[in-house]
């Protein structure tokens, strides 16, 4: 995993579009995950990010179904995370 998902990452909060994205990294074996609540009415989400064949890796969701909202999510946290160092 990149060197941007640091322990000291567990919950930390940043804007993107006028909406509050709050993350908490989950602790889940061999995965780089975070539930995300929003300050809209959006439902909360779980991102994990997984290996992919066509890629070195990619967003989804757990459990599947919001896989287009994870990509998107996903690099908004890995953004925010690249920005504060």
């Amino acid at each position: 995993m990149p060197e941007l998902f640091k322990q000291n990452d567990q919950k930390f909060e940043f804007v993107s579009h006028s909406v509050t994205l709050s993350c908490e990294r989950l602790n889940l074996p061999g995965y780089v995950a975070f539930h995300v609540n929003f300050s809209s009415e959006r439902e909360p989400i779980v991102v994990a990010r997984a290996k992919g064949m066509e890629r070195p890796f990619f967003w989804t969701s757990i459990p599947e179904g919001r896989q287009k909202e994870a990509e998107g999510v996903g690099k908004l946290i890995e953004g925010y995370l690249l920005d504060k160092e």
